[in-house]
């Protein structure tokens, strides 16, 4: 009888343990990302938060902003008929509730480059914003991926990296540089001057993400293309000069390139959140902390990066040519300037390296 029993638990067993693997597979993997636009209010986050309303894929959207307006964006928007909960936070006081429990951080907006403005100055207007936002973050939510947008992320990414390491909760994997809208000048510039879709069309980036810095990958482009190399110098210019050739469009002074900007952050989000949600295959270009033999030359640079559940999975450099070394190589310097001037402001003597006061606990919260 023993006999006949444990053969019928060996037969079972196998089906058992399967259903209980498949079972704790998808327990892992089916979770609800809430996703936090910090500077909701701005041209850019308006359209972020409108394009992230609609993804299949976040559960809640967090806005935030100090201006009350960001209220009446919730209420617009929660008009959608999609599946994604709009919450609105306004003011210092809530700050924390708008970050605390959100699987991504946006920072987004800020002041814009002008045309012929330095980094170093862009920097120093956005610096403050994207600092305190950084200090809340690293208290409340250290496991959020804290992305940004706002320029210039060559010395925005080493900063909040630096306050990160100062909290004691730096984890790389977590800080990320928004740079999709290069890759997306590229490609339509690409099939701009090839012919073809360019829907079809993928260019990896890599350098940084300013006018001096951006290096289209040419030779990688798929599908493959034999671009003459006076054509690539043209793209390349192109793609590097494509923002000041916009801002010269517009008659006000005050304006940026929002639309375009927008589309780039919420492929990168949505692309972000299935990788969250266990899909594998989620692959992009993104300014972030290098984690092989690249960091030698460059700690932090644009590269392909590969997504997983906790952010960056992993970095990978692709092959380049003769013409996309150079090119990388002057790209280079100033890159290593602007990484310094970030990580400077916080752990060295830069612009204003003060001690800013810890995050409150006792915060009010306000939700719409």
């Amino acid at each position: 009888m023993f006999s006949s029993k444990l053969s019928v638990v060996n037969k079972i067993l196998p089906f058992v343990l399967r259903k209980c693997c498949t079972f704790t597979h998808k327990q892992v993997f089916t979770t609800h990302p809430v996703v936090t636009v910090l500077n909701a209010c701005s041209n850019i986050g308006r359209n972020i938060s409108l394009l992230l309303k609609q993804s299949p894929h976040i559960h809640e959207l967090k806005l935030y902003d100090v201006n009350k307006e960001v209220f009446n964006i919730a209420e617009d928007l929660s008009h959608i008929d999609t599946r994604t909960q709009v919450k609105s936070f306004k003011g210092n006081h809530v700050i924390r509730q708008a970050i605390e429990d959100a699987d991504i951080i946006i920072h987004a907006g800020g002041c814009q480059r002008k045309p012929g403005e330095t980094s170093a100055k862009l920097f120093e207007q956005n610096v403050d914003s994207v600092r305190a936002a950084a200090l809340y973050a690293a208290e409340f939510n250290p496991k959020g991926i804290f992305c940004i947008q706002t320029p210039p992320v060559e010395s925005l990414v080493p900063m909040v990296s630096e306050e990160y390491k100062k909290a004691g909760v730096y984890d790389a994997r977590k800080i990320i540089g928004i740079t999709s809208i290069s890759s997306m000048r590229a490609n339509h510039f690409i099939a701009k001057y090839i012919g073809g879709s360019v829907s079809d069309i993928l260019t990896p980036i890599v350098g940084g993400h300013g006018p001096l810095s951006t290096v289209a990958v040419f030779s990688q482009v798929r599908p493959q293309a034999n671009i003459p190399q006076s054509t690539t110098q043209l793209i390349q210019r192109n793609i590097c000069e494509a923002e000041d050739d916009i801002l010269k469009l517009f008659k006000d002074p005050s304006s940026c390139i929002s639309l375009s900007t927008a589309v780039g952050v919420a492929r990168f989000v949505n692309n972000l959140t299935k990788a969250i949600l266990g899909e594998t295959n989620c692959v992009d270009c993104a300014f972030v902390r290098q984690m092989g033999h690249i960091a030698n030359f460059l700690p932090y640079m644009t590269s392909i990066i590969r997504l997983g559940r906790h952010g960056v999975l992993s970095t990978h450099m692709p092959k380049i040519n003769d013409q996309e070394a150079y090119r990388l190589k002057k790209a280079s310097i100033f890159i290593r300037t602007n990484i310094h001037l970030g990580e400077n402001f916080i752990s060295g003597s830069s612009l204003k390296n003060e001690e800013v006061a810890k995050p409150t606990e006792n915060i009010e919260s306000v939700k719409q």
